[in-house]
C-alpha cells in the first residue's frame, strides 16, 4: 500500500473520478491524501454492483454503465467501506457468481458486474 499527503493549493468541492471528497462545503480543504490499495476482480464487481444499486436503484444493468462511472464506484467503494466491509463483499460477490446458487436474474445481474469490471480493469498478460 502507497500513501501520500499533499497540502491542498485547489481542490474541487466535490467528488469526481480520481478525486473524492469527505470535506462538507462549510469547511476548508487542509489536506489530500492519496491511498493506492490492491482490489481483487470480486472487490471491484462488488463496489459495481453497491453503486448499480445503491445510486440507480431503478431496474439499470452494470452493463449500461461507462468505463467512468465503473471506476467511479469502485474508488468511492473503497474510500467508503471497511476492509472487513470490502472483503465480505467479495466473498459475497464470488458466491452468488456460482451457477445454481440464485435464481437466473440474480446471475445475471451479478456476471453483468463482472463484465462491467473486466471492460473498465482489463487483466493485464
Amino acid at each position: 500500500m502507497t500513501i501520500s499527503l499533499e497540502r491542498p493549493v485547489h481542490l474541487a468541492v466535490g467528488s469526481m473520478l480520481d478525486q473524492h471528497t469527505l470535506v462538507d462545503p462549510y469547511d476548508e480543504p487542509h489536506a489530500k491524501i492519496r491511498i493506492d490499495v490492491v482490489v481483487s476482480r470480486d472487490h471491484l464487481a462488488a463496489a459495481v454492483d453497491m453503486g448499480v444499486h445503491k445510486y440507480y436503484g431503478d431496474g439499470r444493468s452494470a452493463d449500461d454503465l461507462t468505463v467512468d462511472e465503473i471506476r467511479y464506484f469502485a474508488q468511492a467503494y473503497v474510500l467508503s467501506e471497511s476492509a472487513l466491509g470490502a472483503q465480505q463483499g467479495a466473498e459475497a460477490m464470488a458466491a452468488l457468481l456460482v451457477e445454481d446458487f440464485h435464481e437466473e436474474v440474480t446471475r445475471n445481474q451479478i456476471a453483468a458486474s463482472y463484465r462491467a469490471v473486466d471492460r473498465a480493469y482489463p487483466k493485464r498478460a
